[in-house]
């Protein structure tokens, strides 16, 4: 049982929803994805919102999906790789619990990101008509510094399995 919430942060391809997963099913908590409540909210994919509806509308939901949670007992939480860019969300987040940045170096992410147009990722409308490498690194250099910023807990991923990050998050949470 969870004394409070954990509350995962990173890069989309950091694998916050994986390994969120794998840690609610090894101690018992819920979990939910930020990402899925975002798609309920907005009735469509990620990636549809985005292209159907745009980025505003997008972060606008997002930020209120992030707001809303208020979860009756604590549980993992998978956000999305842009919650970092609301500040209100991200203390509301603080506010339920411990949050983990899992951190992903910018070759790792580019790996598992091959499928990134069509992910539902937030890229910001500046970073139109650049390429996908372009556009991800701009993403990363804007948004690693507010993972720093927020997080209780700073785990490196690279190189590691879902399981042995797990047990270090479950470690530090204690």
């Amino acid at each position: 049982m969870l004394a409070e919430s954990v509350i995962l942060t990173g890069m989309p391809g950091s694998g916050k929803s994986t390994i969120g997963r794998y840690i609610a099913d090894r101690i018992g908590a819920d979990f939910t994805d930020t990402d899925d409540l975002i798609a309920e909210a907005g009735g469509k994919a990620l990636q549809e919102i985005i292209r159907s509806d745009g980025l505003e509308e997008f972060k606008r939901l997002e930020r209120n999906v992030l707001v809303g949670l208020k979860p009756a007992t604590p549980m993992v939480i998978a956000t999305g790789g842009s919650a970092v860019l609301y500040d209100d969300a991200m203390l509301h987040l603080k506010s339920l619990g411990k949050i983990v940045f899992l951190d992903a170096d910018l070759p790792l992410i580019s790996k598992r990101l091959w499928n990134a147009e069509s992910r539902g990722i937030a890229f910001d409308e500046e970073t139109e008509g650049m390429s996908g490498e372009e556009r991800l690194l701009k993403t990363y250099m804007q948004r690693e510094p507010l993972y720093y910023r927020y997080c209780d807990i700073r785990i490196h991923i690279r190189g590691r399995s879902v399981s042995d990050i797990a047990r270090e998050i479950i470690r530090e949470i204690g």
